[in-house]
C-alpha cells in the first residue's frame, strides 16, 4: 500500500535557490523518482547551485520520512 501526501510545503521558489531545490525534492519524491537519480541529479547540480543541490537533497528525504511516517500510522491504527 502506498500514501502519498498531496501537496508539498509551501515555499516561494522564486527567493531563493535552496527553497527552489527543496520543492523540487519534494516533488520528486512524491512522484517516486528512485533515489539513485535523486542522487544524480543533486550531484551533477552541486557545482552550478550548491544551495539548489543541499535543498534539492533535503526535501526529498523530509517528503520521503513524512511519506514512511504516514504508512506507519495508518497501518498501526
Amino acid at each position: 500500500m502506498t500514501i502519498q501526501t498531496i501537496e508539498p510545503a509551501s515555499y516561494d521558489p522564486n527567493t531563493d535557490p535552496y527553497n527552489a531545490g527543496y520543492l523540487d525534492g519534494e516533488l520528486d519524491a512524491i512522484s517516486k523518482l528512485p533515489a539513485v537519480e535523486a542522487t544524480a541529479r543533486a550531484s551533477m547540480a552541486d557545482p552550478y547551485s550548491p544551495l539548489w543541490a543541499q535543498g534539492y537533497a533535503d526535501g526529498y528525504l523530509n517528503q520521503i520520512q513524512v511519506t514512511y511516517a504516514l504508512a506507519q500510522k495508518n497501518t498501526t491504527a
